[in-house]
C-alpha cells in the first residue's frame, strides 16, 4: 500500500478525489488531507506519506513552497501537482524540485490512478535501490572486522576507561594487531560525496592500498564519516616514506580511475600510542585548512607541517559551513543548544585538547564572518586572547571551551541585531505595505511577500519576526480577522461572502480561524455586536 496525502484550498476538489477514486481497490490509501500548505506541513512530518498531491495555488503556502519544504526533511517523497491551465508555465518550475507528475483540472479518477501508477513504479525503484545498497553496506561491514574497526578507534580517540587502557596491548593482540611501535602518524580521508554510492569504491582503493603495507604497519577504520589510516613503525624515517608513498598511490589510483575527489590529511608524527589522539587532531585542523584551501574537484595532499606554516591564514580566512548556517539566523538564545549540540556531535569529550582547541577555533571563525558581514571588525568585538592560537590554547577545559565558543559567538548575534535593526526596518516595513495592499488575495504567500523586499524565505522569516514580534501568517491572518470584524459589524454580508472579501476561498477554514482567535463563531460575533450597538 501507498500512502497518499492531498492538499487543494478548494473543498470541492478534495472532496472529488476523496470520493470518486476507488481507493480501497487500487493499493493506495488516502491517509490525511488539509486546505492549505501550511496547515498539510505539520501533518506531513507525523504521517509520512509516501506521495503528496498538491495544488500549485493556495493561500498561505502555495504548491512549490510546501514542496521545497516537505522534501527537505523527506527526500524520497514524490509529488503530483494540479495545476489550472493558465498555470502551467508556473507549474513546469516544479520539475526544478523533482516533482515528475503534474495533472491538469479538472481530473479525472483515471488520469489520477494513472499518474499514481507512474509515481508508484519510482516509489518501488527507490526501494529495491535502498534494499540493494543496505545489503552491500552490511557486507562490508561484516567482511572489514567490526571489533577491530572499534578498537582502532578507541586508541585514535584516546582511551579513557583504566581498565581498558591497562590491558590495550593484551586487548590488541587478540585482534591480531600489533601496537608495540616507537612511533605513531594518523592519516584523515574525507571522500567528496554527491550520492550514497560514491564512497563505494574509493573505500575500497583506500583498503587495497592499506592491504598491500607490510603486516602490522598500517590499520584502516571509519572515524566520523572519513577514513582513518594508523600508521606503525619503530623507525621514524620509514614511517615518513610509508606515509607519503601510500597517499600519493591513493592520489595517482584515483586520478587514473576517475573516482570522486579526496582530501588526504597526514597528522603530526607521534611517539607511543598513547599519543595518537595528538596525532589525529592534528589531521583533523589539516582536514579543515584543506577544506578552506584546496580544490573540492580533484585528490589532494597536505600534512601537518604545511598546516603549521598556514595556521593563521586558516584562522583568518576559513568557515565552518554547518555552525554558520546554524547559527547566522539564529536568536542569541538559541546558541547554547547549537554549541553542546556541535560538540556533543564531534565527540569533544573522548579526544585531545588540540581537538578541542580546534572546535573552539570553528566558532571564532563563525563568530568573525558574521562580524565581518555586518560591517565590523571581529578585532575590536570579539573577547580578548580570541585572535590567536596561544590564547585559545590556554584553554583545555570542555566546559571553559564551551562557554568561550558561546562568549564569541554571543558577541558575534548581538552585534548582527543591532546593526539589523536599522538596516532591516524599512525593508520590512514595505513588505507590511505589500501585504496590506494584498491581504484580500487568496494567493498571496510568504514567497510572495519575501520576494516583494528581495530576501530569501529563511532570512526574510527570521527578521520579519525579529522586526514585528510575529510570524507572517500571524500578521495576516490578524490583517484579515480585522477586516471581517468591520464588515461583520456595518454590512450585512453572508459568513461566506465576507470570508472571500477577506482571502479565504474555505468559508468553513475562515470560521475555523475566526472562532480560534475571537472565541466566537463570525455569526455570534455579529449577533453580539448588535445586542451591544442596540
Amino acid at each position: 500500500m501507498y500512502k497518499v496525502f492531498l492538499v487543494d484550498d478548494e473543498i470541492v476538489v478534495r472532496e472529488g478525489i476523496r470520493t470518486s477514486f476507488p481507493w480501497d481497490s487500487s493499493g493506495f490509501v488516502l491517509a490525511g488531507e488539509a486546505p492549505d500548505g501550511e496547515i498539510a506541513l505539520s501533518l506531513l512530518r507525523e504521517i509520512k506519506p509516501d506521495i503528496l498531491i498538491t495544488d500549485i495555488r493556495m493561500p498561505f503556502m502555495d504548491g512549490l513552497a510546501l514542496s521545497r519544504e516537505a522534501l527537505a526533511f523527506m527526500p524520497s517523497l514524490k509529488i503530483i501537482i494540479l495545476s489550472g491551465y493558465d498555470e502551467f508555465t508556473y507549474a513546469r518550475e516544479a520539475l526544478t524540485l523533482g516533482v515528475k507528475e503534474y495533472l491538469l483540472k479538472p481530473v479525472s479518477a483515471q488520469e489520477l490512478e494513472n499518474a499514481l501508477r507512474r509515481v508508484s513504479l519510482q516509489i518501488d525503484e527507490d526501494r529495491r535501490l535502498h534494499a540493494d545498497l543496505q545489503a552491500v553496506r552490511k557486507q562490508l561491514e561484516l567482511s572489514s572486522g567490526l571489533m577491530k574497526e572499534q578498537f582502532l578507534r578507541e586508541v585514535l580517540q584516546g582511551i579513557r576507561d583504566e581498565e581498558k587502557r591497562s590491558n590495550v596491548f593484551l586487548n590488541a593482540r587478540k585482534l591480531d594487531i600489533e601496537l608495540t611501535k616507537r612511533y605513531c602518524r594518523v592519516m584523515l580521508i574525507s571522500i567528496r560525496q554527491t550520492a550514497p554510492t560514491d564512497t563505494l569504491l574509493p573505500k575500497a582503493l583506500v583498503t587495497r592500498v592499506a592491504d598491500s603495507q607490510p603486516k602490522g604497519s598500517v590499520y584502516l577504520c571509519q572515524l566520523d564519516g572519513l577514513l582513518a589510516m594508523l600508521y606503525l613503525s619503530d623507525d621514524a624515517g620509514v614511517m615518513e616514506e610509508q606515509v607519503f608513498g601510500v597517499a600519493g598511490a591513493i592520489k595517482h589510483e584515483a586520478a587514473d580511475l576517475d573516482l570522486p575527489a579526496m582530501h588526504i590529511a597526514i597528522g603530526s608524527q607521534a611517539g607511543s600510542i598513547y599519543q595518537a589522539p595528538d596525532s589525529l587532531a592534528s589531521a583533523f585542523v589539516t582536514l579543515k585548512a584543506m577544506r578552506g584551501h584546496m580544490s573540492e574537484d580533484s585528490t589532494s595532499i597536505m600534512d601537518n607541517a604545511d598546516t603549521q606554516a598556514e595556521m593563521s591564514e586558516v584562522i583568518s580566512l576559513a568557515d565552518d559551513a554547518s555552525l554558520y548556517d546554524r547559527l547566522r539566523f539564529a536568536a542569541v538564545s538559541d546558541i547554547g543548544g547549537v554549541v553542546n549540540a556541535f560538540l556533543s556531535k564531534d565527540g569533544v569529550a573522548q579526544r585531545s585538547t588540540l581537538m578541542l582547541n580546534y572546535l573552539l577555533v570553528e566558532s571564532i571563525l563563525t563568530a568573525s564572518r558574521i562580524i565581518r558581514e555586518n560591517g565590523g571588525d571581529p578585532e575590536k568585538l570579539l573577547p580578548h586572547g580570541m585572535q590567536d592560537e596561544r590564547g585559545i590554547a590556554l584553554l583545555t577545559k570542555p566546559e571553559d571551551i564551551s562557554k568561550a565558543a558561546q562568549g564569541a559567538l554571543t558577541r558575534a548575534l548581538e552585534f548582527r541585531d543591532t546593526q539589523s535593526l536599522s538596516r532591516y526596518s524599512e525593508t520590512i516595513r514595505q513588505a507590511c505595505s505589500f501585504i496590506e495592499d494584498n491581504y484580500t488575495d487568496p494567493n498571496v504567500s510568504l514567497s510572495d511577500a519575501a520576494a516583494s523586499v528581495h530576501l530569501s524565505l529563511n532570512h526574510f522569516c527570521t527578521v520579519f519576526s525579529q522586526e514585528t514580534g510575529t510570524t507572517f501568517i500571524g500578521y495576516l491572518t490578524h490583517l484579515r480577522l480585522e477586516r471581517a470584524k468591520q464588515l461583520l459589524e456595518n454590512t450585512q454580508m453572508r459568513s461566506s461572502e465576507v470570508a472571500l472579501e477577506v482571502g479565504y476561498r474555505d468559508p468553513h477554514y475562515f470560521s475555523y480561524l475566526f472562532k480560534k482567535n475571537s472565541g466566537l463563531s463570525p455569526r455570534d460575533w455579529r449577533k453580539e455586536r448588535q445586542v451591544d450597538g442596540s
